[in-house]
C-alpha cells in the first residue's frame, strides 16, 4: 500500500515536502524494559489557552528500535504534551533518533520557562519483523542509562502555580503487561464549547504505588477526547500512590458534560523499579456511570454499572496507518475531524499512538468508532480522526495522519489480579537473582 507522508524539509515550519511510500504491516516484539526521558525547554515561550505551541527542548537521543510514548499525568502546570518531533523525515523505528521539539497544549495563559521541565517520556524497547517473523526473537542491544537531570518542575495546588528547581536522576522502570481499567467520571456539571480546553472535576481516582497510566483511545464521549489527568500537588513517584481529582478534557463540539458521565477510561500498568514491593488489594465494587451517545443530534445518557476488570497484554503488537480519507484545510489550534480510510479492529484490541509526530501540519489526538462506542472484548471500525493542526495547510487525501499501536489483550474479572501480579513478581525476583 502507497503512502503520502508530508514533512518539513530544514527547519520546521519552513518548507513542506511530501514523499510517497510503500507500507506492509509489521509487528513488535516489547522488551519488559523502559528508559526514561526528560523534556526540558531550551528556550522560553508565551502561552495562549488552547493554542498550541512549539517549545525547543535540549535535544534528546533515542536509540535504534524504540518506539516513545509520554508518561502521563500532566507534567507542567500549564499544560501538556501531545507530541514531539525529530526535524526532517520521520525517521523508522529501526533507526537513531533525535527529538528536538515538543508540542505543548496550553490549558491556560501563561510562560513555559527555559529548564521547565515540560514532559516526560518513555523509551520502549522493540525488534520489529513481519507479522510470521516474530515467534521467539526478543530485542537486542538494550541499554538503560542512568541519567542526571536539572529542571525546574511546575505544579498547581489551592489555585496556585509553584515552581521548584530539582535535580534527580533518572532511570527507567520493569514493565509488565498486567493492567487494568480506571473509569474517568465527571464530578460536576459543566458548559464545554469546541475547541476549548477544560479542566473538568472528576471522581476521585485512587492509582496504585508501582503503576503507570495511558489514556485508553476512541473518543469515549460524543462531546470530546480526554487528553490527561491532573494531580493537585508536587508531582508524585511512580512507587508512590496518586491521588486524581482533575482531567483535561478537549471538546470537538458544544455541550454540557453531566455528573456522572464517564468521559474516558485510563489503563493503569503495573511495573516495578529497583526498590519493588509487591502491593495487592481487592477491589470488588462496581462504579455507577452515565454513557452518553449522540443519537439524531441530541445526547442521550443512560446510567450502566461496570465492574472492575483487569487485563494482560501480549508483548507482541502491530502498526496500523491511520490515512486522510479526504481532502481538509486546517488552522492552527482549530480542532479538526478528518475522515479516514476505514480501520476494521478486531476483539479484544486496545489502540495506542505513535510518537514522535507524522505530518507536519499536526498530529492525531484520538480516533473516533463508527456507530456506538464498542467494548474492548468487540469489534470495531475506525472512520474519522481528531487532529490537531499545529500548523496552518491543507491535508490530501491519501496522505499519512498518524501511526497507531494495535495490542491484542486478554481481558479477565479483577480477582485473576493477584495470581497474576505473584507470577510476574516471581519472575522479577528470578530475574534479578540469576
Amino acid at each position: 500500500m502507497a503512502v503520502e507522508v508530508v514533512y518539513w524539509k530544514g527547519k520546521i515550519g519552513d518548507q513542506v515536502e511530501s514523499k510517497s511510500f510503500e507500507v506492509s504491516t509489521y509487528e513488535y516484539r516489547i522488551a519488559p524494559l523502559t528508559q526514561w526521558k526528560t523534556l526540558v525547554a531550551d528556550e522560553s515561550v508565551r502561552l495562549l489557552k488552547n493554542q498550541p505551541i512549539i517549545v525547543k527542548i535540549k535535544d534528546v537521543e533515542i536509540p535504534k528500535d524504540t518506539i516513545v510514548s509520554p508518561l502521563s499525568i500532566m507534567r507542567h502546570a500549564y499544560g501538556v504534551i501531545i507530541d514531539v518531533i525529530g526535524e526532517g523525515i520521520p525517521k523508522k523505528v529501526e533507526e537513531e533518533k533525535r527529538i528536538t521539539h515538543a508540542v505543548f497544549l496550553p490549558i491556560q495563559d501563561g510562560k513555559i520557562e527555559e529548564g521547565d521541565l515540560i514532559g516526560v517520556l518513555k523509551v520502549h524497547f522493540v525488534k520489529v519483523g513481519r507479522l510470521r517473523g516474530l515467534i521467539g526473537i526478543s530485542p537486542s542491544d538494550i541499554v538503560l542509562k542512568e541519567e542526571l537531570t536539572t529542571a525546574t518542575i511546575t505544579y498547581r495546588d489551592n489555585g496556585n502555580i509553584f515552581r521548584d528547581k530539582i535535580r534527580t536522576r533518572v532511570f527507567g522502570y520493569i514493565r509488565s503487561h498486567i493492567a487494568e481499567w480506571e473509569p474517568v467520571i465527571a464530578d460536576e456539571d459543566i458548559e464545554v464549547s469546541e475547541g476549548e480546553l477544560k479542566i473538568v472535576r472528576i471522581k476521585e481516582i485512587e492509582l496504585q504505588p508501582y503503576t503507570v497510566i495511558t489514556p485508553l483511545y476512541i473518543m469515549r464521549h460524543p462531546l470530546g477526547s480526554l487528553v490527561d489527568l491532573i494531580q493537585l500537588g508536587p508531582p508524585k513517584k511512580v512507587e508512590e500512590e496518586k491521588r486524581i481529582t482533575h482531567a483535561v478534557f478537549l471538546p470537538i463540539q458544544d455541550g454540557k458534560i453531566e455528573e456522572g458521565d464517564l468521559i474516558g477510561v485510563i489503563n493503569a500498568y503495573y511495573v516495578a523499579t529497583h526498590d519493588f514491593k509487591a502491593r495487592f488489594r481487592r477491589k470488588v465494587a462496581k462504579v455507577k456511570a452515565k454513557i452518553a451517545e449522540l443519537k439524531n443530534g441530541e445526547i442521550k445518557r443512560k446510567e450502566i454499572e461496570i465492574s472492575p476488570f483487569i487485563y494482560k497484554r501480549k508483548p507482541t503488537a502491530r502498526w496500523e496507518m491511520i490515512i486522510a480519507n479526504e481532502d481538509r484545510e486546517v488552522r492552527k489550534g482549530k480542532i479538526a475531524r478528518v475522515r479516514i480510510k476505514p480501520l476494521k479492529l478486531e476483539k479484544n484490541t486496545i489502540l495506542y499512538p505513535l510518537y514522535i509526530m507524522r505530518n507536519a501540519y499536526g498530529t492525531v489526538l484520538d480516533l473516533i468508532q463508527a456507530g456506538r462506542v464498542s467494548r474492548v472484548e468487540e469489534e470495531k471500525e475506525i472512520v474519522e480522526a481528531i487532529f490537531m493542526p499545529v500548523f496552518d495547510g491543507v491535508i490530501k487525501k491519501g496522505q499519512l495522519l498518524g501511526v497507531f499501536n494495535v495490542y491484542s489483550v486478554e481481558v479477565k474479572p479483577y480477582e485473576v489480579l493477584r495470581k497474576w501480579l505473584e507470577e510476574w513478581s516471581k519472575q522479577i525476583k528470578e530475574a534479578i537473582t540469576s
